[in-house]
């Protein structure tokens, strides 16, 4: 078998997810996981470029994966990567066959919901109140925080959803604001937002067209970049949204995540008799997908697990 350079196809295969319209966090993410592989062999004293990969090579690589992270969801998404990336290869005729495939992984663990109570996300939204601020700038970033919380608790929306949320996708229907999501390998879906949003978005959008006028500056998206004074660019990054959270964990002393936030809407959507159906779908899982986990949570401990509107 002739050599084969892993660098120089790994860039072509992030060029191929490019190209297959893949958002830039997933193939940020590939390029991560495949990057671990590529530590692996260097570790080991082996060399990129390749004839053949065996079945000890892998046997050795899960044993490293599993040295390196304790989460089993970490280590199959490690092994998944370069699964991906080898059926690339045997696609272009690069590589024979895929020897990825019988690699022993272990079962996906799911984790059980571990939402912050609601009294902490009130505390935390309550605590941006854009009438406390004195300046403008204070102001809108308060709004753009509380508008963030609303979107995620208030919508259930995932933070790929708003890394790239555009203004023209909330529309005004029946009193009700809805938001259009469009997901990569699903058609396009709107999610109903709570009517508290409603002044909400309008303060915010106010005070948004009156610093982009004042920053000489225009862009489509819903939220933005910023410094404490100005703003910087269109749209807020996963690393954004994290950095937003982690601050409110540190001052209220809770962890608080998007992610946590977003399995507070779960329980508030069961909590509101939501179709299962439609929770599902906002969800933007499959239906075969069980909430059990949820309700059992629910049925225990109904008064640690009810949510009401902000």
């Amino acid at each position: 078998m002739k050599s084969i350079d892993l660098g120089h196809y790994q860039s072509l295969f992030c060029k191929k997810l490019a190209d297959d319209g893949k958002s830039f966090n997933t193939i940020k993410n590939y390029r991560t996981d495949l990057n671990i592989f590529m530590q692996f062999l260097a570790i080991k004293g082996q060399k990129s470029v390749i004839t053949a990969i065996t079945h000890e090579q892998l046997k050795e690589y899960n044993k490293y994966l599993s040295q390196k992270y304790s989460s089993p969801n970490s280590i199959r998404r490690r092994i998944q990567a370069l699964r991906m990336f080898f059926d690339y290869l045997v696609a272009q005729n690069i590589y024979p066959d895929n020897p990825v495939k019988k690699m022993l992984v272990s079962p996906k663990v799911v984790d059980l919901p571990n939402p912050p109570e609601f009294h902490v996300i009130k505390a935390v939204f309550e605590s941006l109140n854009p009438e406390l601020s004195h300046k403008h700038f204070d102001k809108l970033l308060n709004l753009r925080n509380r508008v963030l919380i609303q979107l995620i608790y208030g919508g259930g929306l995932k933070v790929s959803h708003i890394e790239n949320l555009r203004a023209e996708h909330i529309q005004l229907y029946k009193k009700e604001y809805r938001i259009l999501v469009a997901p990569e390998k699903r058609d396009p879906f709107t999610i109903s937002m709570p009517k508290e949003f409603n002044s909400l978005h309008l303060e915010y959008s106010e005070a948004l067209l009156k610093q982009k006028q004042k920053d000489d500056i225009d862009f489509s998206h819903y939220l933005f970049n910023g410094n404490p004074y100005r703003i910087l660019s269109g749209g807020l990054s996963a690393r954004g949204i994290e950095v937003i959270f982690k601050e409110y964990s540190r001052l209220f002393d809770i962890q608080l995540t998007a992610k946590n936030i977003r399995q507070a809407c779960i329980f508030k959507w069961l909590g509101q008799d939501r179709p299962e159906a439609r929770i599902k779908e906002w969800m933007g899982v499959q239906p075969q997908y069980s909430l059990k986990p949820y309700r059992d949570l629910l049925e225990l401990q109904p008064n640690k697990y009810c949510y009401l509107e902000l």
